[in-house]
């Protein structure tokens, strides 16, 4: 009898420690996720919309005619620049890894100083972003939530009616930033392409 009192004791006992750990391991993933974490492409603009259409807006407003841009940051520091202007047949790119680039040269393309690149810089941290896009003809522009070996960014289209954007739909990409022309993309890379992203975060091939 007090073997069995025992044994359903010890049962007992690690039953306890088993739903203790699971309560601890539980709580540590809330504040994890609340504090620690960074949200989602869809969470990202659902906290940031307004923040992201005036960085889009203002990108717009300052790309020159017949000129396309992609401006990429690392926090505060500048990782990439690229402009070119077929026109004039003029290009110039800075990598902050290579030293034999500046980003002077860029600026000159785009007409820009340094006080409009700051802007778009404050812009783009405002937003929680990492960078932008626009290339010309494309009809979009591309904010960068995450940039690296596989990046995820904002189509942001001139028109919620454009046929990118509804053939996105139509493929079963997240439509819940549909008015405002937003299709939520990921860069896999060579082997994967440029893909669209579904309510359930999963990605699909578009082109």
């Amino acid at each position: 009898m007090n073997f069995i009192k025992y044994f359903f004791s010890e049962i007992f006992r690690l039953f306890k420690l088993l739903v203790g750990t699971a309560l601890v391991l539980a709580a540590g993933f809330l504040i994890y996720k609340l504090f620690f974490s960074e949200p989602g492409l869809a969470e990202n603009y659902e906290r940031n919309r307004v923040q992201i259409l005036a960085l889009r807006d203002f990108a717009r407003e300052i790309k020159p005619e017949r000129v396309s841009f992609d401006v990429r940051f690392d926090g505060d520091e500048v990782s990439s620049m690229r402009a070119v202007n077929k026109d004039k047949n003029q290009s110039a790119s800075f990598y902050s890894i290579d030293e034999k680039t500046n980003e002077r040269a860029v600026l000159k393309i785009l007409g820009w100083d340094f006080g409009t690149f700051n802007e778009l810089r404050a812009k783009a941290k405002s937003a929680n972003t990492q960078g932008v896009s626009i290339w010309e003809g494309e009809g979009k522009t591309a904010i960068y939530y995450k940039d690296g070996f596989v990046s995820e960014f904002y189509e942001i289209f001139e028109s919620p009616a454009s046929e990118a954007v509804k053939k996105d739909y139509e493929i079963g990409c997240d439509d819940r930033f549909a008015a405002d022309g937003v299709v939520m993309a990921r860069d896999g890379g060579a082997t994967t392409g440029f893909i669209c992203v579904d309510r359930d975060g999963y990605g699909i091939k578009r082109r």
